[in-house]
């Protein structure tokens, strides 16, 4: 009988011959292998990275990439997958020399200290990329493969790491490298000079180290392609003049901020027109005067200047060579609100003028001489008068920063409407109004500072136009209204927000029960939020009655402050339930009872203070409990043990078990703010990119 085969056929049987000849799981053996070699090595001795490769398929594993057409490994991508807890890792590099196609490398965050067989580098002829930022190398030694070795490299970043004294000069063997990123490491000393050696850099990064020597003693003018050229946070000192970039072309982007040391020159205008700079930040430079050179840049997009020594006012032509961002934060500057040459309209989208002498009247036409506004900050100088009308035109401000000043008045209705994309208002320390505003009708704000301020009355009946949304404020995360002159009782409509992560209203005249919804705020029980710190202060008001039982489900509370109230009841034992309490202040009430033991699984507690209530027995001291001092307890005439001088000498009858309708708070160590600025950095640092 007579076989035949069609056509698919054959190609079926052809592919399946050729699978037996070079392999079907899609990657070479040895590249396998030496990935496996690799996972047990950075999980030596107890680590457990890479438990999700699985498979024959080396290719499809988390982490690693190939090439299509050869199937050979092309890039790894191993981000800080050695557990933090292990010790320094020196990976073999003879395993990393297995991958004769490897184009991209990176290995940050893995606690490499060093490589064994550094010299085994050299086979890896098509690496691209070697990135090993945030790792432990000290010695330069280290990263000396040879000189030739990696002919491919055009980037290297070896940040966050442990080096030591000057640049490695093997460095230097690299002649092709494009990109090298230095920062955040203990160089120091000078600029190694065979670093000029290197022309076809683009972008040096040698910032956060502890250079010392003469900037102009370095030949940046043999460094021609360059484009982006950072020295900032070094020891720099001497003389400087910016015509050392003269011949640099292509420099667009030069940060030399925070060198205290450096004395820079007012420069002649001969060579001014020879660059062109997009991005030029001289912060902490100690200037006194703008550098004049700066009047022929007229394509900088960012512009940064902040903690100098400027004074007088911004010249107006300064407000037009700087399109995108202009940051003046922290000098001696004054005069009225900047304004442009013949109020011509600005490009501006981020202004930052916060923290110097400024004075008068805010601009009554801002929205006609900054249209592109996004950032506004000009908190903390000597502004008076009322917010005008215009700030509500800013079409597309998203944060506007006017705290620390003298303002009055109401905040203007369109600039908390619901056609405004403001997301963070910071007006505190400031306002010298009536009240609150009563028409926060918009959904994306984010953050409401009003603390320290003169509002007045009844904080039910204030924000009234947010409640006709459902749910109010949806996206608010932080409500500040804090020393104030508010009355009346907490209302329950703040548990709609149910993403607020702090609520601050300490120190004004609340009175009545604390709401027993709070647990319906659910960024306070479910651990998933956005800052740092998450927390609830109700320091020095006139709350009465017992804790509610809900505030014991708040398990993701950082801080809780209920002190200087006239709050009574039992501290209950289910207060161990908020586990990442660092602070419990319930300090100046009424409360009675013992100190539960179970409050020493508050294995987080920096701060407890349960001083001047009606507390009574022993107290409990093991873990953070025996780290408390006697100013945590004083003024509870039946507490004792350490660390009173008050001894236990007869045993306290335990008082019948409490019904768990009682509870206890926590806070910060003083009666203080509970929420220092500190708390809002990574909010604001989001924005300034501070």
């Amino acid at each position: 009988m007579e076989i035949t085969f069609g056509n698919s056929t054959f190609l079926l049987i052809f592919s399946l011959l050729l699978c037996m000849c070079s392999g079907c799981h899609g990657c070479m053996d040895e590249e396998r292998d030496a990935l496996l070699q690799i996972k047990d090595s950075i999980n030596s001795p107890e680590g457990t990275a890479f438990s999700s490769w699985y498979g024959e398929d080396c290719c499809q594993w988390e982490g690693v990439q190939c090439n299509a057409s050869t199937t050979r490994v092309s890039s790894i991508f191993f981000y800080y997958r050695r557990d933090s807890l292990l010790e320094n890792w020196y990976p073999n590099a003879t395993l990393f020399a297995q991958f004769k196609d490897l184009e991209i490398l990176h290995l940050p965050g893995n606690q490499i200290a060093g490589f064994t067989s550094p010299d085994e580098l050299h086979s890896l002829k098509r690496l691209k990329q070697l990135n090993l930022h945030g790792n432990s190398i000290e010695r330069a030694s280290h990263l000396c493969w040879g000189k030739g070795a990696l002919p491919s490299l055009y980037y290297l970043d070896l940040s966050g790491n442990n080096l030591q004294g000057f640049i490695p000069e093997c460095l230097c063997d690299s002649l092709l490298l494009k990109r090298l990123i230095l920062f955040g490491n203990y160089l120091h000393g000078k600029i190694s000079p065979c670093l000029s050696n290197m022309t076809a850099l683009q972008y040096l990064d040698l910032s956060n180290n502890q250079f010392s020597d003469s900037l102009p003693t370095f030949p940046f003018h043999n460094l021609p392609s360059i484009y982006t050229l950072i020295l900032s946070g070094n020891k720099f000192r001497g003389k400087f003049s910016f015509s050392i970039f003269a011949n640099l072309s292509r420099l667009s982007h030069l940060d030399i901020s925070y060198n205290p040391y450096l004395e820079l020159e007012t420069e002649s205008q001969n060579w001014f027109q020879s660059i062109k700079l997009i991005d030029l930040s001289l912060a902490g430079c100690n200037l006194r005067k703008l550098p004049r050179f700066l009047s022929s840049q007229n394509n900088l997009k960012s512009l940064d200047l902040l903690d100098n020594l400027l004074e007088g006012n911004i010249p107006s032509w300064l407000m037009h060579n700087a399109t995108l961002q202009l940051r003046v934060r922290g000098n001696n500057l004054s005069g009225p609100f900047p304004k442009t040459f013949a109020n011509i309209s600005s490009r501006l989208t981020s202004l930052d003028i916060s923290y110097n002498s400024f004075y008068g009247p805010l601009l009554e036409d801002i929205h006609l001489i900054f249209p592109e506004l996004l950032y506004l900050r000009a908190s903390d100088n000597g502004f008076n008068g009322g917010i005008p009308p215009s700030f509500g035109r800013l079409k597309r401000l998203q944060s506007l920063h006017l705290s620390g000043n003298k303002l009055h008045g109401e905040i203007p209705f369109l600039l908390t409407s619901n056609m405004s994309r403001l997301q963070y208002l910071y007006l505190g320390d400031n306002l010298r109004g009536d009240a609150l505003p009563r028409n926060l009708s918009f959904s994306n704000l984010r953050v409401i500072n009003l603390g320290n301020n003169d509002f007045t009355g009844n904080l039910s009946d204030s924000l009234w136009w947010s409640l006709l949304q459902s749910p109010a404020l949806p996206q608010l995360r932080v409500l500040i209204l804090r020393g104030n002159h508010l009355e009346g009782q907490i209302p329950h409509w703040l548990c709609q927000m149910r993403h607020l992560e702090i609520l601050d209203l300490s120190r004004n005249n609340l009175s009545g029960h604390i709401p027993d919804c709070f647990d319906n705020i659910t960024s306070w029980i479910d651990f998933s939020h956005d800052l740092n710190m998450l927390g609830l202060d109700l320091l020095s008001n006139k709350l009465t009655g017992s804790i509610p039982v809900q505030i014991t489900q708040l398990k993701a509370l950082n801080v809780l402050n209920l002190s200087h109230n006239k709050l009574f009841g039992e501290l209950s034992p289910e207060l161990a339930k908020l586990t990442d309490l660092e602070s419990l202040d319930v300090s100046h009430n009424k409360l009675f009872g013992e100190l539960c033991p179970e409050l020493t699984n508050l294995i987080f507690l920096a701060v407890f203070n349960v001083s001047f209530n009606n507390l009574s027995g022993t107290i409990p001291v093991a873990n953070q409990f025996g780290t408390f001092d006697a100013s945590s307890y004083i003024g509870n005439p039946g507490l004792c043990g350490n660390p009173l001088s008050r001894k236990c000498e007869v045993v306290v009858e335990k008082p019948p078990k409490s019904d768990g309708n009682v509870l206890l708070s926590n806070m910060a160590t003083t009666n203080n703010l509970l929420f220092p600025c500190i708390l809002f950095l990574p909010v604001v640092n989001f924005i300034w990119g501070v």
